[in-house]
């Protein structure tokens, strides 16, 4: 597969031009191969990154800021991820018993067997 041939465009301003737009059109061909496979567990790539971290701190549960702070993609909205997670029954969101303004979040049974599926 050319690049040239792939997005119709003859040249390129220099060598590093082409590289990043190699690399861009390779990270949205990866996106979307992933967005695919994960279609049919139910989940987004997004989705499937938050469940990675969480499982990752196991057993201890981590703050929204943690996660956001791990993503891949740092223009994610957590907040929006987390919630609809929660509402799969793949993630828990519980008050901090410690703190009330603190709320904790930790991947449920389910939500780990999704990532061994």
């Amino acid at each position: 597969m050319l690049l040239e041939k792939e997005i119709r465009q003859e040249k390129f301003s220099s060598v590093y031009h082409k590289a990043s737009v190699n690399i861009l059109y390779t990270g949205s061909w990866l996106y979307n191969v992933n967005l695919n496979y994960l279609k049919k567990f139910g989940i987004t790539p997004e989705q499937f990154n938050v469940l990675r971290i969480l499982r990752g701190s196991l057993p201890k549960p981590m703050m929204l800021a943690d996660i956001a702070a791990r993503m891949i993609d740092k223009n994610s909205n957590c907040t929006r991820l987390v919630e609809k997670l929660r509402q799969k029954g793949l993630v828990n969101r519980e008050i901090c018993k410690n703190n009330r303004r603190q709320v904790d979040i930790s991947i449920t049974e389910r939500g780990q067997q999704v990532l061994k599926n």
